[in-house]
């Protein structure tokens, strides 16, 4: 098997680090978004861009509201200072890392993985669907969690959390290739 370089051009982010806090700033005291999000427990996942047309991109500041399980996406444009539009989507935004070290202490406070405490700390996670729609978790925001020595490829342990009613779902060793556990 042949392999070939690449050659990568780096480009700047279309948001700024700075355009992105402010973003998240006019976005979360916005009276639209303030109304949205109005006795929810939510969370702001990220900011993104979209482009409002051919040259003008605007920061869209995504919040995940756990208590309708949805993302509130806020196109602000910062020129005008304000937000511009307040859009709800029902999809499942990437996990943050103040989500996985959320799910990873749940894991923590549950106990059931007492005998892989010191593999908690290597935990990582992915966002998963709860596919049946006739489950009570069914569209929840939910983390799949693998945990394993530093020094090993494949997980020792596994837990399933789920972030919208803030419990573990599901945990245990990984079985092993060979059926056994691992």
């Amino acid at each position: 098997m042949t392999t070939t370089p690449v050659a990568v051009e780096e480009t700047a982010p279309i948001v700024s680090e700075a355009g992105s806090r402010r973003a998240t700033e006019l976005a979360l005291h916005s009276e639209e978004v303030s109304r949205e999000l109005a006795g929810r427990r939510h969370e702001v996942i990220g900011v993104g861009s979209g482009a409002a047309d051919r040259s003008a991109h605007h920061p869209i500041v995504i919040i995940y509201d756990y208590t309708e399980n949805l993302a509130v996406e806020a196109v602000v444009d910062l020129a005008a200072g304000r937000v511009a539009e307040v859009r709800r989507r029902r999809y499942q935004p990437q996990l943050t890392t103040a989500e996985e070290r959320r799910a990873v202490e749940l894991v923590r406070q549950d106990g059931r993985l007492g005998a892989y405490e010191s593999d908690l700390d290597s935990g990582s996670g992915i966002v998963v669907d709860e596919v049946d729609f006739r489950s009570p978790r069914h569209g929840h925001r939910m983390v799949d969690l693998r945990f394993g020595p530093m020094t090993e490829r494949l997980p020792r342990a596994f837990a399933v959390v789920d972030l919208t009613d803030q419990d573990v779902v599901r945990c245990g060793p990984v079985p092993a290739a060979d059926g056994g556990a691992s």
